[in-house]
């Protein structure tokens, strides 16, 4: 019966390939989000299985619970698989292409004046980027953090506001978002915290932008976050070719740090967690580093990623600690209840993710904490579900993540970081 289903669904997974290739857009029409409990072992086995007899295109273990999205004509194989593991699976999203069709309403308008009630592809937050360095050109400059495959510049905002002491060398702040490129809220949120910085008459908010020297990119992965705009929602990863049919590498699994150790795979057809051939294989991870190693005075890096809703220290691939790991906690808590004081939302953490979500090894934030030995590291889960945040709530996480900046700095200065 089993190796029925396989050539069963060999047969349609190969249609559905040839089909994709001439598909302006992966609809996902059908698709179904499970939550499978029970043994982690059995959750584990469960996954691995699938992404061996089809690219699976979101999934995630923690504990004695997974999720994972389902197409179509491999829902009969895999809730048999369910029940022979003695799992429980419930369907969460009935049909995903329904999630995707309520974020096309509305967003991506073309010929509209860049807001937070929408989201935007790569090319139309690099024109926000260039406005802001011209109506700003006092205090902001484009900088360029780097190269992609597809030929695109990594661009970001420096924000230095002139200092009456012309010889003051600020502490640097560094700020990745949408290193994943689903991830659709990072960007948003990180251009709503650039506005923020750049309009506000707040005068925290003015006197945090005027602390520091501020290097921010809302989108360090911009060819997957292209990709995932205009033909696949789950895209994750970069766009290099990997293999005869595969692509990408996922760019938070390729640093060099304890490279491929924990949470990623050699197969180059994994949808989510292939680490590169080697640590820097990506020419994006490879020329954002370079750049990063390049900044003096780097006080903090701070990355957004969804949707897990915690704070993570590192190291994500170990739960021993970094030696001021404490204050990271202490600042950490501060800076959440900043952000919980907004809309009253708790955050997990502050933890390593070895602790609190899985291990991790070869990401962005554990390189800059071991080999530049920044002090101030975090990386930051905003919130959603399944990588959903509807646009029209942009604002709601744009002003946690702006009052969570404020209080970690505040509580940062306190511990006398700067």
């Amino acid at each position: 019966m089993f190796l029925l289903h396989f050539l069963l669904v060999t047969s349609v997974l190969q249609l559905s390939y040839t089909a994709s290739i001439q598909d302006e857009y992966k609809t996902y029409k059908g698709y179904k989000l499970y939550r499978v409990v029970g043994d982690s072992q059995e959750i584990l086995k469960l996954i691995k299985m699938m992404n061996q007899l089809a690219e699976i295109p979101f999934y995630d273990a923690r504990g004695a619970r997974g999720d994972i999205l389902i197409a179509p004509e491999l829902v009969q194989i895999f809730e048999e698989r369910v029940r022979l593991a003695n799992l429980q699976a419930n369907v969460e999203i009935g049909d995903y292409s329904e999630i995707i069709r309520s974020e096309k309403t509305g967003s991506r308008r073309k010929g509209s004046d860049f807001s937070w009630t929408a989201y935007y592809d790569v090319d139309d937050i690099y024109k926000y980027l260039q406005n802001v360095s011209k109506s700003h050109p006092d205090s902001t400059e484009l900088v360029v953090g780097g190269q992609t495959y597809e030929g695109r510049q990594i661009l970001g905002l420096r924000i230095n506001t002139p200092s009456e002491n012309k010889s003051d060398n600020k502490p640097v702040v560094f700020i990745e978002s949408g290193i994943h490129a689903r991830e659709w809220i990072t960007p948003a949120t990180t251009t709503y915290f650039i506005n923020e910085l750049l309009t506000s008459n707040n005068p925290d908010v003015t006197a945090l932008r005027d602390q520091f020297d501020w290097h921010i990119f809302p989108t360090v992965n911009p060819d997957g976050y292209h990709y995932s705009m205009t033909r696949d929602r789950m895209w994750r990863k970069t766009r290099s070719k990997s293999s005869t049919y595969c692509y990408g590498a996922d760019p938070n699994r390729n640093w060099d740090h304890n490279w491929l150790q924990h949470g990623a795979t050699n197969n180059p057809c994994d949808y989510q967690t292939y680490g590169g051939s080697k640590p820097f294989s990506e020419v994006e991870t490879r020329t954002l580093s370079e750049y990063i190693a390049s900044l003096e005075n780097l006080l903090a890096y701070v990355a957004f990623h969804s949707d897990a809703q915690i704070l993570l220290v590192p190291y994500s691939d170990s739960v021993e600690h970094t030696d001021n790991y404490d204050d990271l906690v202490q600042i950490g808590k501060t800076s959440l209840e900043y952000g919980r004081q907004v809309n009253g939302e708790e955050y997990g953490g502050p933890a390593t993710a070895a602790e609190i979500l899985y291990k991790a090894s070869g990401g962005s934030m554990d390189w800059v904490r071991e080999k530049l030995g920044t002090p101030i590291v975090y990386t930051y889960e905003l919130r959603g579900s399944y990588f959903h945040w509807p646009a029209e709530k942009i604002n709601e996480q744009g002003d946690e993540v702006t009052q969570m900046l404020l209080g970690l700095f505040k509580e940062a200065k306190n511990l006398g970081y700067y």
